[in-house]
C-alpha cells in the first residue's frame, strides 16, 4: 500500500480553509458584519472544523479507513497553519492598503468599550497606543498567525481524538 501524503491533504484542505476564511472576512468587513463578535466566533469554529473534518477523512480514505492521533495532529497542524498563515496574511493586506479606516473602527469600538468598562482615559491611551503599535509592525501579524496556531492545536487535538481509529494489532 503507498504512503498517504499528509502534507498534500493539508495543504490542499489549508489552502481552502484560508480562501473561505479571506471570502468570510472580506464579507464581514465590508457588511460590518465584524462587529459582531459571535458571529465570527461561530463562523471560525465552524470553518476550523468543518476543513479539519474533511482534511481527516480524506485522509482516511486514502489510508484504508485508519488514521492514529499522532497523523491527525500533525495533519490539522499542518493544515490550520497553512490556511491561518493565509489569512493572516491577507487581513494585514487589507487593513494596510484596502481599507486603512477599518482600523480605526475598530479601535474606536474597543474605545467604548473600554469606556463602558469603567476604564480610566490613561488606560484607554495606552491600550489604543499598543494596538496602534501592534498593528503598525510586524508584531500584530505574528500575533495573528500565533493566535492561528495556538487555535488550531486545540481544534487538532480535539479532531484527532474524535477521528482517531488505530489499525488492529494482530498477535
Amino acid at each position: 500500500m503507498e504512503k498517504v501524503s499528509s502534507a498534500r491533504i493539508a495543504l490542499k484542505w489549508g489552502l481552502i480553509y484560508g480562501i473561505i476564511g479571506i471570502v468570510y472576512n472580506t464579507v464581514a468587513y465590508n457588511t460590518g458584519l465584524w462587529k459582531n463578535w459571535l458571529i465570527g466566533l461561530l463562523a471560525m469554529l465552524i470553518l476550523l472544523f468543518g476543513t479539519l473534518y474533511l482534511a481527516f477523512n480524506e485522509y482516511k480514505t486514502l489510508n484504508a479507513g485508519f488514521m492514529t492521533f499522532k497523523e491527525g495532529l500533525g495533519l490539522g497542524m499542518l493544515t490550520v497553519t497553512t490556511g491561518g498563515l493565509l489569512s493572516v496574511l491577507f487581513d494585514n493586506f487589507y487593513r494596510k492598503y484596502i481599507d486603512p479606516s477599518l482600523l480605526e473602527q475598530q479601535i474606536k469600538m474597543i474605545t467604548e468599550q473600554y469606556e463602558s468598562m469603567g476604564l480610566s482615559e490613561a488606560q484607554i491611551d495606552e491600550a489604543v497606543q499598543k494596538i496602534e503599535n501592534s498593528a503598525g509592525s510586524g508584531l500584530g501579524f505574528l500575533w495573528g498567525v500565533l493566535g492561528a496556531i495556538f487555535v488550531g492545536f486545540i481544534a487538532s487535538l480535539i479532531m484527532s481524538a474524535i477521528m482517531k481509529k488505530d489499525k488492529p494489532v494482530f498477535s
